[in-house]
């Protein structure tokens, strides 16, 4: 009896680290095969060049939030949060998803000609479409119960992604174009490793006539998460935009290579949310608190483990091999000094993470909206009287401030939401 009930909870947390350790590792290689191939274009291209570069990419990870927010997101709950899936539904997402991923790589089309080269533009754009086609098809594995198919998707993607760019560097080809090219390349092979199921849907033909179910979802879910994404991208890279805009990309370049160092943070909380999310709804539905808190609180202690390695991999860097990342055209001290804003306010988000994700699985969005738009009015006004009055890499202290609002908002909200779950009974509302 003593050994059944010990062995149990063995094996629960045995099952949550390696869901946890696939869930972590398999992004994680995204995103070193990103750290790998801008830290690769820092030598030759021009300050002004690795920004316009730097800041596309950014534009793409907003891609994501917007995929989240308007089909992502939504797609999990319905799968996650019904025993019985509508066919009508699932037919709908995949066609919303088609017409959303065609017009955000129309999108970033317009932005790369307007602050990079239009020679490598379209390329780019290419890979923003085919990358939010394979962002959806890794929402639509977690929620189905299939997370390896997400991860060796990942996998796939970063490993073809640094083979052809290091291919580039040994041939003498290393450039904006040519990685432009990689990037297309490498999530190709990603979008053909997300399950024959989901390719099925995939290339069969969209029925715009399914999208009439769209606006049930838009009024439940999505206009409040959209609101979210747009206010939390701006409390999240307000400085990207205006340093871009005000400043010249030259300008954002060191602040682009210093934002390297975060970006696995940022990777695992997005994805630990998507695989967090349907099991927070699941426990939810089934009134099951002591779960939902466990789940919650593993989730941030994921998080920190992420955090406390990338911020000792940050300074061993800048200790001991400076010249891998700061380059001679930079502004002396401004690259230390935006790794340690970026460390801190990477560090609010982690705090945020799991909150952000128990609110979302409970179909709370209207509320993270509401704390979106406040953070976001502090994050907006402290980069702006930031960069009035101190070089642009202090638009981060804007930054950190909105998190910080953003941060204890969350937290507050998710007590408030296990509370209303124990008092209704198992329904929070």
């Amino acid at each position: 009896m003593t050994d059944t009930g010990i062995a149990l909870p063995q094996r629960g947390r045995l099952a949550a680290l390696q869901r946890y350790a696939l869930a972590v590792f398999a992004p994680s290689s995204a995103s070193a095969a990103h750290f790998v191939v801008q830290l690769m274009l820092l030598a030759p291209l021009t300050p002004a060049e690795f920004g316009s570069f730097a800041f596309l990419m950014i534009v793409v990870q907003f891609g994501f939030g917007l995929s989240n927010a308007l089909v992502s997101t939504p797609y999990t709950v319905e799968i996650s949060g019904q025993a019985q899936h509508r066919e009508d539904m699932r037919t709908m997402f995949f066609s919303a998803n088609a017409l959303f991923a065609l017009g955000f790589g129309l999108c970033v089309y317009l932005v790369g000609t307007l602050v990079g080269d239009r020679s490598w533009s379209l390329l780019f754009a290419i890979y923003a479409w085919l990358a939010m086609v394979r962002w959806f098809g890794r929402a639509h594995n977690y929620a189905v119960l299939r997370p390896a198919t997400s991860g060796i998707s990942d996998i796939i993607y970063a490993v073809t992604l640094v083979i052809a760019v290091f291919a580039l560097s040994w041939t003498g080809n290393l450039a904006a174009n040519t990685v432009a090219f990689a990037f297309v390349a490498a999530t190709l092979l990603g979008c053909l490793c997300l399950g024959s199921d989901f390719l099925a849907r995939l290339f069969s033909v969209p029925r715009p006539a399914t999208l009439s179910v769209y606006p049930q979802v838009w009024r439940n879910q999505s206009r409040w998460t959209l609101l979210g994404v747009v206010t939390t991208e701006s409390t999240s890279n307000i400085h990207s935009y205006l340093v871009t805009i005000l400043a010249g990309p030259a300008a954002f370049a060191p602040i682009g290579a210093a934002a390297l160092f975060v970006r696995p943070v940022l990777l695992a909380v997005s994805s630990l949310s998507q695989l967090e999310i349907p099991i927070l709804g699941r426990a939810l539905a089934g009134g099951d608190i002591d779960k939902a808190s466990a789940t919650r609180g593993r989730f941030l202690h994921a998080l920190l483990a992420i955090w406390g390695a990338t911020a000792f991999l940050a300074y061993a860097v800048i200790a001991f091999a400076p010249s891998a990342i700061i380059k001679p055209d930079y502004p002396s001290g401004e690259v230390e000094i935006a790794v340690l804003l970026f460390l801190a306010t990477s560090l609010l988000q982690v705090w945020q993470g799991p909150n952000s994700a128990l609110l979302q699985a409970a179909g709370l969005f209207r509320n993270l909206s509401k704390a979106s738009v406040a953070s976001c009015a502090f994050s907006i006004a402290g980069a702006l009287i930031a960069l009035t009055m101190l070089p642009p890499v202090y638009s981060l202290i804007g930054v950190a401030t909105g998190q910080l609002v953003m941060a204890v908002l969350l937290a507050r909200m998710s007590r408030s939401a296990l509370a209303a779950e124990l008092k209704n009974g198992g329904r929070i509302g």
